[in-house]
């Protein structure tokens, strides 16, 4: 058996029904991981220059796609709501708001990076050579295109899970991630396209998948669907209450991104050893949490659910009981990790040092993954399945900076413990988060709360 603990009780979701919500979503994060590893081994091909080009907006496009994905995570909650409170007619009509809200305010970042690309450019790259200046303008400017399209790909990916269809965007992210590596492929190594090339595949895809996803979601075989697409007719009340979740969530996922830009330039003053270090330990990351993050997203969908059936006693349940499988799987994940930790590191064929930094810091990791992962990242979605963002963003922003920032510091440059020292940070505020969020959940306060 895949999963050895059974429920309690009957509830509205069997085992079976929370592993068939799972392994779809685990496949499209392994897959997102491997693609991205791909992706970067395919534009050093075309050379140094390249690879930086595209690394300066490396830190930015992920910013703004996490932004985006955090706002549509808050839809799905909504959505899932509306669901288990057997509201399709809402349900139906908060796709529709959650797309155009979006899709709007994609459109909005695009264009206002658009006209300002040369300023901003300069402000995120400073003084850096001509050829690299002119990759990372050529790259960014596909990127821009992009994100309307992927701001519908989200859209829709969420609002399958919340009606735990997670098997669609399974296949149609397996269809973008196929489609933008072949075309990569093809333009960078056949046509030597460069920078190009691996911009104008990304834009494809994304292109194409977002179209795709829109159609199927407009199909009225889907329990919950968008009716009349075209007939643009703005339900302001329901859009507040999907940016009310949605807005805190994503405010969540930026700050911690500026976060992490505040400790690359910690790293950066530790020397090349470690930040050679610190880009294959968080390389090998993903490997040691991605079951976590996957059981991450099937609580949002279970809970949510749950809370908008009014079943408060279920998503309780339904939270320990994902929470207890995550912690079984993540110890069986790590002990392998801890094993291979040698090989995986290897694989990157580094110096002696720098290889022995990574593997400490990426044991490090493991270990803390298997004790403060999923209390710290999987069970705050619970409460933000609840419509809890607010008390989850602000746990997560004052942790960051409060312990892992602060921490950094102290333990990686005034007691010289260096790059180990910054992941020690990490831990602790893992540590602290997991304390805080126990806390809220027991407390129960979270079960009060009304979105729908």
């Amino acid at each position: 058996m895949i999963h050895p603990i059974r429920l309690k009780q009957e509830g509205l979701f069997a085992n079976k029904m929370i592993v068939n919500l799972l392994i779809p979503i685990l496949i499209e994060q392994i897959m997102i991981v491997a693609i991205g590893i791909a992706d970067i081994v395919m534009v050093a091909h075309v050379g140094e220059t390249a690879v930086a080009g595209v690394s300066l907006v490396a830190t930015v496009d992920a910013l703004v796609k996490t932004l985006i994905f955090g706002l549509a995570i808050g839809g799905s909650i909504v959505v899932s709501q509306y669901i288990g409170k057997d509201e399709l007619h809402n349900a139906n009509k908060a796709i529709k708001m959650t797309l155009y809200s979006i899709l709007f305010l994609a459109l909005l970042v695009s264009v206002t990076l658009f006209l300002f690309q040369e300023q901003f450019l300069t402000l995120i790259s400073g003084n850096v050579e001509v050829e690299v200046m002119k990759n990372t303008r050529t790259y960014f400017s596909l990127l821009l295109f992009s994100y309307p399209f992927f701001a519908a790909y989200y859209v829709v990916s969420a609002s399958f899970r919340a009606m735990s269809a997670s098997k669609i965007p399974m296949v149609c992210s397996l269809i973008m991630m196929l489609m933008n590596l072949i075309l990569k492929v093809i333009l960078i190594y056949k046509f030597n396209f460069g920078v190009f090339g691996a911009g104008i595949s990304t834009l494809i895809s994304a292109m194409f998948i977002g179209v795709v996803m829109i159609v199927l979601i407009c199909k009225p075989s889907n329990i919950v669907h968008i009716e009349k697409i075209s007939e643009i007719k703005l339900d302001f009340s329901m859009i507040k209450r999907i940016l009310g979740i949605g807005i805190p969530n994503s405010i969540e996922n930026g700050i911690f991104y500026i976060g992490i830009l505040i400790l690359q330039r910690l790293i950066a003053s530790f020397g090349t050893t470690a930040i050679a270090a610190n880009a294959i330990g968080y390389s090998l990351a993903p490997i040691s949490h991605i079951i976590c993050a996957s059981y991450g997203l099937v609580v949002v969908t279970v809970v949510g659910q749950c809370m908008g059936a009014g079943k408060t006693d279920q998503a309780v349940m339904y939270t320990k009981h994902i929470l207890k499988l995550t912690y079984i799987m993540a110890l069986l994940i790590n002990i392998i990790c801890i094993f291979s930790n040698g090989f995986l590191v290897g694989c990157f064929n580094l110096s002696q040092e720098t290889s022995r930094l990574a593997s400490n810091v990426f044991y490090l990791y493991c270990i803390g993954v298997t004790f403060f992962y999923p209390t710290s990242f999987v069970l705050p979605n619970a409460l933000r399945a609840s419509g809890d963002t607010k008390f989850a963003m602000t746990a997560s922003i004052s942790t960051m900076f409060g312990v892992r920032i602060g921490l950094a510091f102290v333990f990686g440059k005034y007691m010289n413990m260096g790059l180990f020292g910054v992941w020690v940070a990490m831990q602790m505020d893992w540590f602290v988060r997991s304390v805080i969020f126990v806390f809220r959940f027991r407390q129960g306060k979270w079960k009060e709360i009304k979105v729908v």
